[in-house]
């Protein structure tokens, strides 16, 4: 006779068990989650966490007040420039809209040069001409051997070019060897550009920067300088500050 076997007893398969011991490994991990009460509080899609619900509105006392934004042409008082208009600032009897020196008497109103700016408050136009020249020494150059680039800066106005500035771009193929000016100072920069500070010119003088230089290579070649005196001067003739030649480089 076969003997008997408790069913709860019987050998389980491996699968069986394995099943049942992941499972309750897991309870047991979840267990101390599931009892505080935080399951699923870390668990977020995209930051937000899953049973987060909606947005919690913070109470109104808690935000601070927006200050208010204040913009000049809203808070400034608009000019009136009607009323202005109206005023006799100079007293010569000629209102400020109408007058071409509102700031000095001319009952006249005297414009020989009919600018719309009156004879006694005519802008005095600083008579400077800042006339630039280029040379080249020798001309043609040879591969390897000096060249001299001179530019002389001269004032052919009646007064002083005030603050004069001069830039001469070297070209790609001339390398520097060394630079010198009559007056101020020069430097050199990473785009193969010497700029210089040449300070005041009177009229009738002029001033020179000498660039030593050796070309590396052969063909033809442009080689440009400007020069140029502070903005609130007027150059009488702007059309010769920026002289330009072209050399030819031999082997």
């Amino acid at each position: 006779m076969a003997p008997r076997v408790n069913p709860s007893r019987a050998p389980r398969s491996h699968a069986s068990w394995h099943g049942k011991l992941t499972q309750r490994a897991i309870l047991a991990a979840l267990v101390p989650t599931l009892v505080s009460g935080t399951a699923c509080v870390g668990s977020t899609v995209s930051g937000v966490p899953l049973d987060a619900g909606a947005p919690a509105t913070p109470p109104t006392s808690a935000l601070a007040p927006r200050p208010r934004l204040k913009f000049a042409p809203e808070d400034e008082t608009p000019i009136d420039f009607e009323k202005l208009n109206r005023l006799d600032t100079d007293g010569d009897g000629i209102l400020d809209g109408d007058d071409n020196c509102p700031g000095d008497p001319n009952s006249n109103q005297a414009d020989a040069d009919g600018d719309g700016f009156g004879d006694v408050c005519e802008p005095t136009p600083r008579l400077v001409d800042t006339a630039t020249t280029l040379t080249l020494n020798p001309s043609p150059a040879r591969v390897g051997q000096p060249l001299t680039l001179t530019v002389t800066v001269r004032n052919t106005g009646s007064q002083t070019a005030l603050s004069v500035g001069a830039s001469i771009p070297l070209p790609e193929h001339l390398e520097l060897v060394s630079l010198a000016s009559s007056q101020g100072s020069c430097t050199h920069d990473r785009w193969s550009s010497v700029l210089c500070k040449l300070g005041d010119l009177p009229a009738g003088r002029a001033l020179t920067v000498t660039i030593q230089c050796t070309p590396s290579t052969t063909g033809s070649l442009t080689v440009k300088a400007f020069a140029l005196t502070e903005a609130l001067d007027h150059d009488a003739n702007s059309g010769n500050d920026m002289p330009a030649l072209s050399l030819t480089v031999l082997p």
